[in-house]
Formats: C-alpha cells, sequence, structure tokens
C-alpha cells in the first residue's frame, strides 16, 4: 500500500536518516521529516515551562511540547491549501531524567493536543472533524531511553559505523537495550567515578558538570545516570580519552546518521519479543495504520500501543 508519512523527529540525527531507515522496512510508504526542539530534555516530574519566544500566530508563549503538539495536527488537518499526511509521528527521546516517569510525559502530549485543536479551529463541527482525523491518522512515539539505545541492539555493526574504537560491553543480545545499563566495563565505570567534576581541559569532553559536587547523593546520581546513558556510553566507546570530539569523538551527524540509516532492524527487533517494547510500538502502530504485517510481532509499551489510544492513535 502506499502512502505518505511524517516523522516529526527532535534530532539533527533523525531528521537526515530515520525516514531512509524506516523506508528499508516499509518500501511501499513515502517518509518526510521536519524536526523541531524536543520536550523531554526536561525533567517532567515539574510541569514544562514554555519558552521565551512568542508563538507567531498568537500572543502567547507555548512549550515545545505544545508546539510538537501542533505541528503533529497540522500535518494531518492543514486547512484548505496545505498538504494532508496520511500518518503523522511525533518521535521524542524519552531521556534518563524521565526513565521512570513515561506516563507523565505522554500525559503532557496528550492534553497538549487536545488542548491545541480548539485553538487551531473556532467551529466546533471543525473542531470534530480534526480530532477525528487526528485520531485516526496521529501517533506519539518514545525512544527509550534515547535513539542511540538500539544502536547497541546491532553490535558491533551499528557501532562501527557510529565510529566506536572499544568493543561494547552492552548488547541487545544479551539485555533489553530499552532498559540500558553498563555494568562490566571497568573502563567507563572508571572514568565516570574518576571523572564527574569538570575542571576545564582536565577530563574528557563527554563528562559534564555536576552543581554540586559536595553532596554525596547528587555525585552518586550522576554516576548511576551515565550507566544509563548510551550516547555517553557511545562517546567513551568512540574516544575513551576525550581529547578532541570533532576529530575523534561520536558525532551524531555523521557517525549517528551512518549508524541509523542502515541500522538492522532484524538484529535490533528479531530477539525477546518482550524486549524494546517501544520501538515494537512505532512498528506495529505503522503497520496496522497501512493494513501492513508488523516485520516484528511482538509485545509493544502499553502507554504507546496503536490499540489503546483515545486522542490519538496510540495515546
Amino acid at each position: 500500500m502506499n502512502g505518505t508519512v511524517k516523522l516529526i523527529v527532535t534530532g539533527n540525527m533523525e531528521e537526515k536518516a530515520l525516514a531512509t531507515a524506516l523506508t528499508r522496512e516499509f518500501s511501499g510508504l513515502s517518509f518526510s521529516t521536519k524536526r523541531l526542539y524536543g520536550m523531554t530534555s526536561v525533567n517532567f516530574a515539574k510541569a514544562p515551562t514554555p519558552s521565551v519566544k512568542k508563538d507567531q500566530d498568537a500572543d502567547k508563549l507555548l512549550t515545545n511540547t505544545d508546539k510538537l503538539a501542533i505541528a503533529l495536527v497540522a500535518a494531518v488537518d492543514p486547512g484548505r491549501k496545505g498538504k494532508s499526511e496520511d500518518m503523522a509521528i511525533v518521535i521524542d527521546d524519552l531521556e534518563v531524567d524521565n526513565l521512570q516517569q513515561p506516563e507523565v510525559v505522554v500525559k503532557y502530549f496528550r492534553e497538549a493536543v487536545t488542548r491545541c485543536i480548539p485553538e487551531r479551529w473556532e467551529n466546533q463541527d471543525r473542531q470534530q472533524s480534526c480530532f477525528e482525523k487526528v485520531r485516526e491518522r496521529c501517533s506519539f512515539h518514545l525512544f527509550v531511553p534515547m535513539t542511540e539505545a538500539y544502536f547497541f541492539g546491532e553490535v558491533p555493526g551499528a557501532l562501527d559505523r557510529a565510529g566506536a574504537k572499544l568493543p561494547s560491553m552492552v548488547s541487545g543480545a544479551t539485555m533489553d537495550v530499552e532498559d540500558f545499563l553498563v555494568t562490566d566495563d571497568a573502563g567507563y565505570l572508571w572514568a565516570r567515578a574518576q571523572k564527574i567534576p569538570r575542571i576545564k581541559d582536565d577530563v574528557p569532553y563527554w563528562a559534564p558538570p555536576l552543581s554540586n559536587l559536595t553532596e554525596p547523593k547528587a555525585a552518586e546520581r550522576l554516576k548511576n545516570w551515565y550507566k544509563r546513558h548510551p550516547k555517553h556510553y557511545l562517546e567513551y566507546l568512540c574516544d575513551r580519552k576525550g581529547i578532541n570530539k570533532k576529530k575523534t569523538g561520536y558525532q551524531e551527524t555523521d557517525g549517528g546518521v551512518k549508524a541509523l540509516e542502515s541500522l538492522d532492524w532484524n538484529s535490533v527487533l528479531s530477539g525477546n519479543p518482550n524486549h524494546v517494547k517501544y520501538l515494537r510500538s512505532l512498528f506495529d502502530d505503522i503497520s496496522s495504520r497501512f493494513g501492513l504485517p508488523n516485520p516484528y510481532p511482538g509485545e509493544c509499551a502499553f502507554i504507546t500501543d496503536c490499540k489503546q489510544g483515545s486522542v490519538l492513535r496510540n495515546i
């Protein structure tokens, strides 16, 4: 079946490579991308705050969540002159800070969509028509904890393309990469324990600052945070000493694009059917929308399963 799918993504790597990667599995569909700022770079334990810039069409401040919701709705209901997509999907990283609260992230996005439709159309019949289009064609999906996690589902191929110089101690063959955790790489864990403080020119570029180094709980949180951060582990594998990121380190728009655009989905998804549930949700959703067989059946993440959506197809 032919059809168009607009992917609204939040990273340069995904903007350049995700459409190509998905086209290899859904060759009859035409994927395109649009990039906006992500909503999950903040901890959703607190309500997201509006951006400092005003929306061009409204005298109010909007959060990044609002902007993503507006773009999603416009993709399938653009008005008289716009092109309506057969499907539109917002895809954002869950991020490590939100690992324990994906349902809160989903809740905020669902509310943003529900809020933006009445603001877009004043007429109630027009609003109802828009709600129906959105419910039929729109979805919200999460990469958990971030896109780079799936590179560890194709070891060593994807990591080699990304620029890794060291062997990975994490592999989808032995763990669910959506539950990413570094436990056996002594070099990486030692580097994290030793290099938490940022002192200019004295630590690798991949060691960010800690605001309060005197608080043991804060230091422990940061150390454990890195155990669950696939991008920073990949940065370590690419450049253990962190000397020069531009020349030797992991670059999303170079190595990341190479890894993602030719990612072996079969390696990532054909293992344990109870693993990578959020990614399975995306594949199942696209397949269901166009009446295609799901190439990688298995258990979907409940909160993004297209069988239980109320506002969008899947939420």
